[in-house]
């Protein structure tokens, strides 16, 4: 009996030791079935290269993870893969909506006066139509007043810049062939090469400034001809400037319930940096235009209305940006009439235009929203204007802000959390 029930347990371990090997195989195909699979997929898309678009990958990628959709890492692939296409969508269909941008920006400046003016019983209609006839008169003045003669004094300023080049090296040979620069008669042979390469350099920098400047004039008529559609502008700014808080209301009610307060108090923290940053800068880069164009006027500098020009653009760009323009307007003082003279005037006024900026306009205008520790500014001018050129020095100093906005959220409000 006993031996009879020793065999029938041998004979269960058996069957046990003949499933596990059964379970075990089928699992090895059904991995090799998974890799032949995997393989042949692969293939088929390199085979395929040719026609896939990020548009098709996204939409196979959506069906091929959607019955993985509840998996945490799978959301987040999910999320990482939505970010990247969105950012991809966004740069092939700048042009197209770039009409619409500037919409949501003009929106974006004038909508607290709107607000203001809406307080005090004026209707939003008609508060919004003067606003934006305003603006419109106001470019459309600027364009047919003030263009042509910048445009004129651009032309010029190209013509000059041969003379201007064959001028300053002869200045530098003077200087050197009078001794000034250290050299004695010992060593003409070292002389004659300083004078060949400084010449050579001068050349060399007088060539691509008017080939640099040509280029990007070239390119911003080849955008302007590709923004013919901008005269939508006015008329989407008035519907988005109409219902700006629907809208609002609108992106905030596609989050889900959970997320919505988090989403409006990332939007209050954007509007606040963002909205102080692009009305003050704005408004100090024009009043720096004005002030640096009459000032050039009165010291008789050649070409005030470009040089001003120059430096209220270039001065919504932080320590870079006076030191190219002041850089220009020196220059083009050196060969004026009474150079000295001229010379101090400009670095005068572009120093006390800049202090007054720093002590008065900014805190006043802007205010302290925009903290951003100067070696971290420069450090952040540098990165953007590397990979995103002048665009990226643009957008800087407000992108930091806003990074350092987040973070500070983040810090106070999500990280203790976890």
């Amino acid at each position: 009996m006993a031996l009879e029930e020793e065999k029938i347990a041998q004979d269960r371990e058996q069957e046990k030791e003949v499933k596990s090997l059964s379970d075990l195989l089928a699992g090895r195909r059904e991995w090799l079935l998974l890799a032949v699979t995997l393989a042949l997929v692969i293939l088929l898309g390199y085979t395929v290269r040719d026609i896939f678009s990020p548009i098709l990958v996204y939409v196979v990628f959506l069906i091929a993870t959607y019955p993985l959709r509840h998996e945490s890492m799978v959301r987040h692939i999910l999320l990482i893969a939505t970010l990247l296409f969105g950012v991809w969508f966004f740069v092939e269909v700048s042009g197209a909506v770039l009409p619409f941008v500037i919409a949501f920006l003009i929106s974006f400046i004038f909508s607290p006066l709107v607000e203001i003016l809406a307080r005090r019983r004026i209707p939003r209609t008609i508060s919004i139509i003067v606003i934006l006839l305003t603006l419109l008169g106001a470019v459309v003045t600027l364009s047919i007043v003030l263009l042509p003669m910048v445009f004129q004094q651009f032309q010029n300023f190209l013509t000059s810049i041969p003379t201007l080049s064959s001028e300053l090296s002869n200045s530098l040979n003077r200087l050197i062939n009078r001794g000034f620069l250290g050299f004695t008669p010992e060593n003409q042979n070292l002389q004659q090469a300083v004078i060949s390469e400084i010449s050579t350099r001068i050349e060399d920098i007088t060539r691509a400034i008017p080939n640099g400047i040509l280029s990007f004039v070239a390119q911003a008529a080849s955008a302007l001809t590709k923004m013919l559609n901008l005269v939508l502008v006015p008329f989407l700014s008035f519907y988005v400037m109409k219902d700006f808080e629907l809208i609002k209301h609108r992106v905030k009610m596609l989050f889900p319930r959970r997320y919505r307060e988090r989403a409006s108090d990332i939007y209050g923290i954007i509007d606040v940096i963002l909205g102080s940053y692009l009305r003050g800068a704005l408004t100090v880069a024009f009043i720096n235009s004005i002030v640096i164009s009459s000032l050039m006027s009165i010291w008789g500098v050649k070409y005030p209305l470009l040089i001003g020009l120059i430096s209220g653009l270039l001065d919504m760009i932080p320590y870079f940006g006076i030191i190219i323009s002041m850089s220009v307007a020196v220059l083009i003082a050196l060969f004026g009439d009474s150079p000295g003279f001229q010379v101090a005037m400009v670095i005068v006024s572009f120093l006390g235009m800049n202090l007054t900026e720093t002590t008065i306009l900014y805190p006043k205008i802007i205010g302290s929203k925009i903290g951003v520790h100067p070696v971290l500014l420069i450090l952040a001018l540098l990165v953007f204007g590397y990979f995103m050129g002048f665009l990226g020095l643009l957008i800087a100093v407000p992108s930091t802000a806003i990074l350092i906005g987040l973070r500070k959220y983040y810090e106070r409000n999500i990280r203790p959390a976890h």
